[in-house]
């Protein structure tokens, strides 16, 4: 009788040598491709751009909106609206008097305002009266450094609708905070 292992030959050994070594290569394969497609499940387009994204707040009339629109330019098509005291959210992209907002209710999810109607620190509803400070007349603008809508004489009354640290919007137009008591 022969006591002799047949997996302990020299030809045996080299197959399962052979054998494990095509097995692990295929398993690696098997395993790299799998990574490969849950990376791909899981990539969306939103993790592809690393976008920083700054609060900034709608700065109108109460009751009013401004308009969200597709490209810089007031005849570009509106694409949504933000009232006044909106917090949306900007990306921080400029052209010309225009910025650039991100993550807005649309379809696109993006959009782009007017300068003249944002601000960068979070406005406060007041509706009180003030009154215009200042030594000389001061400027009453369409928007925030927009055109001069017309001027304002030191101690003339006005009412206050939104206050930010830069801007105050009343009732006689953007004035510039400095230059608005609260009473």
């Amino acid at each position: 009788m022969n006591n002799r292992n047949h997996y302990n030959t020299g030809t045996w050994e080299k197959k399962d040598i052979i054998l494990t070594q095509v097995a692990l290569g295929v398993f690696g394969i098997f395993m790299g491709v799998m990574l490969f497609a849950v990376m791909v499940l899981l990539w969306s387009p939103a993790c592809a751009e690393d976008v920083t994204a700054y609060r900034c707040w709608a700065f109108c009339e109460p009751g009013s909106e401004v308009m969200i629109r597709e490209r810089p330019g007031k005849r570009s098509p509106v694409v949504g609206a933000a009232g006044s005291g909106e917090q949306l959210w900007t990306d921080w992209k400029e052209s010309g008097s225009w910025i650039h907002l991100v993550d807005v209710s649309n379809e696109s999810g993006t959009g782009w305002i007017s300068k003249e109607h944002v601000v960068f620190d979070e406005p406060v509803r007041l509706d009180l009266d003030g009154v215009v400070r200042g030594k000389g007349r001061i400027a009453c603008r369409q928007g925030i450094d927009g055109k001069l809508k017309r001027w304002a004489k030191p101690g003339q009354e006005l009412t206050v609708y939104w206050y930010s640290q830069e801007w105050t919007l009343t009732d006689l137009g953007y004035i510039q905070s400095q230059y608005v008591g609260v009473y």
